[in-house]
């Protein structure tokens, strides 16, 4: 097998905004110039060749990573130096053994991508398909988004017959190590991984825990998790908590999405106790579908004596209806205990402006500003602190909004869907265009 090819520098999170400068001369050497990456030719922009990419993801209605993966389709079908086509799933789980509910979104809808090719052609339960979907993959790289070791059968066929067909691969790891920990999942993860030639993950935190598995040689690249948008109704605070049975005039914490042992729900409970005997106005709204019972966490709230002061929604939450959960709060909870990825829920709160309260864990901490809004891992009185100065200071507050937007405004998929086609193009072995120059390129394609 070659010898990889070298990885673009990892970048920070924040290396995405405008005014950021090269970090390095290998830096420089890595992307080229601006007028190579671009192809100057008499002082004007020429046209890159197009790099011809097959994306493996889910796409709507399935869950999975669909959101993350509608936002990046939709950003690349508008370059022009990248020919994509999608391959995603028509029955991504069995519904009987997927413990997220239905595997369905039915409130999700799939928009139009202009000039990409979508095929729903893959099934959990086809094996043939898989095959068939190797062998019909048109683009010279293959992109694979890989977040679910239950699709591990499905992956290694497909990212397997690409290989024999001598096709680049690239693979957005979206978990690197599994949310609950079974020797199962870690041996499939460690096969999905070498049929990769290159790798994408969301923050530096995730790619020094990635290096940690494939070797220090191996060609990692950080390009951030971009922010997820909400459809937006126009609910006001006020309607949103009267249709949440809280108090207009309430603080409210919220904690969002799949209730999973290594979300840190105890914690937070055990927090907020502590948080209520400060703040008699604090309110706790837990919102999501429960992957395990949910029984202990109920003792837990009668054992605190916090049962007149937590608002549950146990049940998947439709896209439709996610706005009035985050204008409802006046700060989100991500109170994670072990999690080597980086959080849809983070990126999807940033753009409402609401403060963000995270662990130490992962690749949360760039999603914020405040150092003070960053505690260790399974510590409730640090997490209690970290909320009650949110809650209790308006100051504070306001700032960690400001905060908020701005993370939010170095997220756009315009600048990830630049740094994504510099990875492709690297992969291809072709001139690439530095993600700092894609809006150059994409003012001349317009003009």
């Amino acid at each position: 097998m070659p010898a990889p090819r070298p990885a673009l520098p990892l970048e920070r999170t924040n290396s995405l905004a405008p005014d950021a400068a090269p970090q390095s001369p290998d830096t420089v050497r890595a992307f080229g110039t601006a007028s190579q990456a671009l192809g100057v030719e008499h002082g004007r922009p020429a046209s890159p060749r197009r790099v011809s990419v097959s994306m493996l993801a889910s796409l709507p209605p399935a869950k999975g990573v669909s959101p993350y993966t509608t936002h990046l389709v939709s950003a690349l079908a508008a370059r022009p130096d990248v020919a994509l086509d999608v391959h995603a799933f028509r029955a991504i789980y069995p519904r009987r053994a997927y413990p997220g509910g239905d595997p369905d979104d039915a409130a999700a809808l799939l928009p139009a991508f202009e000039g990409v090719d979508v095929r729903r052609d893959l099934s959990w339960r086809n094996p043939l398909g898989w095959l068939r979907t190797g062998f019909g993959l048109r683009g010279e790289v293959v992109h694979a988004q890989w977040w679910s070791y239950a699709l591990a059968p499905v992956y290694l066929t497909v990212l397997g017959v690409a290989r024999l067909r001598r096709k680049r691969v690239v693979m957005t790891v979206h978990n690197v190590a599994a949310h609950e920990d079974a020797l199962w999942k870690r041996l499939l993860h460690r096969a999905v991984l070498k049929l990769a030639h290159r790798y994408i993950v969301h923050s530096d935190a995730n790619a020094a825990a990635l290096r940690a598995l494939v070797g220090e040689r191996a060609a990692i690249d950080v390009v951030p998790h971009g922010v997820l948008d909400t459809p937006r109704r126009g609910v006001g605070r006020s309607a949103a908590r009267a249709s949440l049975g809280i108090p207009g005039g309430a603080r409210v914490v919220l904690c969002f999405g799949h209730i999973r042992p290594y979300k840190g729900i105890d914690v937070l409970l055990q927090a907020f106790a502590e948080v209520a005997r400060e703040h008699p106005d604090a309110w706790l709204l837990i919102a999501g579908q429960p992957w395990v019972d949910w029984e202990p966490y109920s003792a837990l709230i009668n054992e605190l004596g916090i049962r007149e002061r937590v608002v549950t929604d146990l049940r998947f939450i439709p896209t439709d209806e996610v706005e009035r959960y985050f204008v409802a709060a006046d700060v989100v909870a991500l109170p994670y205990t072990r999690f080597d990825a980086q959080t849809g829920v983070g990126t999807r709160a940033l753009p409402f402006g609401t403060p963000l309260v995270v662990t130490a864990t992962g690749g949360l901490s760039e999603l914020v500003r405040d150092p003070e809004a960053v505690v260790p891992p399974g510590d409730a009185p640090a997490l209690a602190r970290a909320l009650s100065r949110v809650l209790g200071d308006r100051g504070v507050a306001e700032q960690m909004a400001v905060d908020s937007l701005a993370v939010a405004a170095t997220l756009g998929w315009e600048r990830i869907a630049a740094r994504t086609a510099a990875v492709y193009a690297d992969a291809a072995g072709v001139p690439q265009l530095a993600a700092d120059d894609g809006a150059a390129l994409m003012a001349e394609a317009r003009r």
